[in-house]
Order: structure tokens, then C-alpha cells, then sequence
């Protein structure tokens, strides 16, 4: 019983498919130090203290003017999806209730 054309591509594709799996490594068994692009970082510039010490100090004050502005174009768009929840809920409540009649006992 032969197959051919279709059938047979199909069994070649299982047959590559099962080749190329036994050679896969898994993520936790690869060792990323030997498959870096650019080999270990080597620094040539040489600072002294002062250096990093101002260095340091500008490296913390970007990190936190990048958090403040993440924090206020968050707070910004939650506030506006707020709004505009309640803009929906408030206004289409209204305009589909009934009067309410107050009654005195």
C-alpha cells in the first residue's frame, strides 16, 4: 500500500519533526553564559569613587523620575476610565428611572 504525494510529505514533516526534538534543549539546561552574542563584559572605563558615587546618584534620580511619570500616566488613565464608568452608569441610570415618589408617614 503506497502512499505518495501529500501522505508522504506529511510522514517526511513527522519524521524531520521527531529528528529536530531529541536534539532541543530545555530553557533550565541551556547555559546562558555560552550562548552570549558579544562574550563577557569587559569594562575599559575605569571610574573612581567620585565618579560612581555621582554615577549612582544620577542613575537613582532617572529611576525615580521614570517611576513618577509611570505612576501619573497610570493615575491618569485609571481616572479616566473612571470617569467615564461613571458617566455611563450615572447618566443611563437617570434616563431609564422612574420618578421616585416620596411618601411621608
Amino acid at each position: 500500500m503506497g502512499f505518495g504525494g501529500s501522505a508522504l510529505a506529511m510522514m517526511q514533516t513527522l519524521k524531520n519533526n521527531a529528528k529536530q526534538l531529541a536534539k532541543r534543549k530545555r530553557y533550565f539546561d541551556k547555559n546562558k553564559a555560552s550562548y552570549s552574542t558579544y562574550g563577557k563584559f569587559v569594562d575599559h572605563k575605569k571610574m573612581s569613587p567620585e565618579q560612581f558615587a555621582t554615577f549612582q546618584k544620577q542613575l537613582k534620580e532617572n529611576n525615580a523620575n521614570n517611576r513618577r511619570r509611570l505612576l501619573l500616566v497610570f493615575s491618569a488613565v485609571m481616572l479616566l476610565i473612571l470617569a467615564v464608568i461613571i458617566y455611563f452608569l450615572y447618566f443611563f441610570e437617570i434616563a431609564s428611572a422612574k420618578p421616585i415618589k416620596f411618601q411621608l408617614n
